[in-house]
């Protein structure tokens, strides 16, 4: 049996995105969010430390590009 995860952002059930902080974050609510296209990880989109690199990736998965 799947384990539905709550959106942290809107509480829906059926969360699949994985946000960098913890809990996950569903399909309506994932565009206010930055997603790694390499990790597929969620970000928020004013955190500049660990976000967007400027090259689309995530820092961690920029160093692959």
């Amino acid at each position: 049996m799947k384990i539905l995860a709550k959106c942290k952002n809107c509480g829906k059930d059926g969360a699949d995105y994985i946000h960098f902080k913890g809990g996950h974050i569903c399909d309506k609510c994932v565009g206010d969010y930055f997603t790694c296209p390499d990790c597929g990880v969620v970000f928020d989109r004013d955190d500049f430390e660990h976000a967007d690199a400027g090259n689309g990736f995530c820092f961690k998965c920029a160093v692959n590009h």
